[in-house]
């Protein structure tokens, strides 16, 4: 097991690719596009990452990952309302939360989620790699302060998705460039 300085956040890139880096609408609102820092991106593009359903490590104490989820929670009672009451071309709703697993933490996208009371409920969008009490489908509960980020898609224009714009904050200019182009994601947060 990695130590926590060197493994840091383990992240799950294949959100994105879901919900729209292929040609073709995501077939459910499932999966998200995760961050990772340009250090571990070698080899391969974030894109490719993502669409090869990739792992990727961003340090513990990584200021831009910690502002993105700041700013996702900051965030989040607008995400609520609108993901109660949505507009007519809002879909693809989903909140990334962690499990913790002894020393491990692996973030996951969760979509679609219902919300009974203080407790949420939904499907775990993305295959673990480095935990192993939760798996791929699987109906988990969780809590709102478990939520570190959240999006939809508004259209085709991606909603929210902080983590993903810290990991694009790093990424070359074209990859930006081309994340933008296809998403319409401001990557400013």
């Amino acid at each position: 097991m990695p130590s926590d300085t060197t493994s840091g956040y383990a992240m799950l890139l294949r959100a994105a690719v879901e919900v729209g880096l292929t040609a073709s609408p995501p077939s459910s609102p499932a999966t998200r596009s995760q961050p990772v820092s340009s250090q571990s991106i070698s080899g391969q593009s974030i894109l490719g990452k993502a669409e090869s359903d990739e792992v990727a490590l961003v340090g513990k104490d990584d200021p831009l990952m910690a502002r993105a989820m700041r700013t996702a929670r900051e965030t989040l009672p607008g995400f609520f309302e609108l993901a109660s009451h949505p507009a007519p071309d809002a879909h693809d709703f989903g909140v990334k939360i962690a499990v913790r697993e002894g020393c491990e933490v692996e973030y996951f996208w969760i979509g679609p989620f219902t919300r009974d009371g203080d407790r949420f409920f939904g499907r775990l969008d993305n295959r673990p790699r480095r935990v192993s009490s939760v798996r791929f489908g699987q109906t988990i509960a969780f809590a709102e302060s478990e939520i570190v980020d959240w999006m939809y898609m508004d259209g085709n224009r991606m909603m929210g998705n902080y983590t993903a714009r810290a990991l694009l904050k790093n990424a070359s200019p074209a990859e930006r460039a081309d994340f933008t182009r296809r998403f319409g994601l401001d990557l400013d947060f």
